[in-house]
C-alpha cells in the first residue's frame, strides 16, 4: 500500500495513468473544500461518461463521498467491487 499523503484536508486523490511519468494527485485547499472526479470509458467505439465521484463537506460537519455510475454496472460476486464493463 502506498504511503499516506502528508497533508490532507477533507479528501485527497492519487492516481496513476499508463504511459505517464507523473502521478495525478491533489486535494482541496480549503477546510470546507471538496472535489469531483469524472471518469470516461470507451463503449462500442464511443467515449462515454462512466462514473463520477463527488466528495464534499456537509453543513453539519460530516464528509460525504458519492459514487455516481453513468453506465450500467454490477457488483462483483465475491469482492464487492463495482464493475462497469463495456466493449472497446
Amino acid at each position: 500500500m502506498a504511503p499516506s499523503p502528508r497533508v490532507v484536508r477533507n479528501f485527497f486523490v492519487r492516481g496513476e495513468v499508463d504511459g505517464r511519468r507523473s502521478k495525478i494527485s491533489g486535494g482541496p485547499r480549503a477546510r470546507d473544500g471538496g472535489l469531483t472526479l469524472t471518469l470516461y470509458q470507451r463503449d462500442g467505439g464511443e467515449v462515454e461518461l462512466a462514473l463520477k465521484v463527488h466528495c464534499f463537506a456537509c453543513s453539519n460537519g460530516t464528509l460525504r463521498l458519492e459514487v455516481v455510475p453513468a453506465l450500467p454496472w454490477k457488483f462483483a460476486d465475491s469482492n464487492g467491487k463495482l464493475h462497469i464493463e463495456t466493449k472497446r
